[in-house]
């Protein structure tokens, strides 16, 4: 995944925030969204391509709400930052959509946005850069699982969609922040606070310690 370096002071937004724990966990989504979240089953391979053109994408169908959805987010960031990191998620979103695109997905593709937010929380607490082939493979192995399914029959699409939204401005958010610090590394207390808040938010979806998470061109698996 490639995204263009943002501004310094984004790295800065990141050290100064502390987390909501409350409300979110790290940079991550509301509690409520998360809980709609459907747990990956590691254990499900990735599947073939014939499997992979069977499961049939789960959409995000009601109508966008990226400003509300990136507000809400900033929301867990110091009052002086949140216009500024608001901006971010809107173009965060932007961004993902390029690459939802590029990927030759459906648009709003629930799969496609889920596998942003794990896959960006992971380079940053990982410390490496993920491909687009390895990204494809975790959307693939979202899609065709049952919990992934299951979300296509919640009659709250406004719920979807903000599960949605707010998991892939998270996931290229938390993406390009790792891009900024790679090109230009920041002190360790400001990329420690990042990196804690990106096993946060890996945590309270997978429901299991995230170190033992592995990404590569099979997909997710613990170690």
């Amino acid at each position: 995944m490639k995204y263009r370096v943002i501004l310094p002071a984004l790295l800065l937004a990141l050290g100064a925030a502390r987390p909501a724990s409350a409300q979110c966990c790290g940079y991550g989504m509301s509690y409520d969204n998360v809980v709609v979240w459907p747990q990956p089953d590691l254990r499900v391979p990735v599947p073939s391509v014939t499997e992979a053109k069977k499961a049939k994408p789960v959409l995000a169908k009601a109508k966008p709400a990226v400003k509300e959805n990136a507000r809400k987010l900033s929301m867990h960031f110091p009052p002086a930052q949140r216009a500024q990191v608001e901006q971010y998620y809107v173009e965060s979103m932007a961004t993902y959509l390029k690459l939802e695109k590029k990927m030759g997905w459906a648009p709003r593709d629930m799969a496609g946005g889920l596998a942003a937010f794990l896959v960006g929380n992971y380079m940053v607490l990982k410390e490496r850069n993920v491909s687009d082939e390895e990204y494809a493979a975790v959307a693939s192995q979202l899609r065709a699982q049952q919990g992934m399914q299951k979300m296509g029959d919640n009659a709250d699409q406004e719920k979807l969609r903000d599960v949605f939204e707010q998991s892939a401005m998270v996931g290229v958010f938390m993406a390009v922040a790792y891009m900024a610090h790679e090109q230009k590394p920041q002190p360790s207390a400001v990329y420690d606070n990042l990196r804690n808040a990106a096993r946060e938010n890996l945590q309270l979806v997978l429901k299991t310690d995230p170190a033992r998470l592995n990404i590569d061109k099979n997909g997710m698996r613990f170690q």
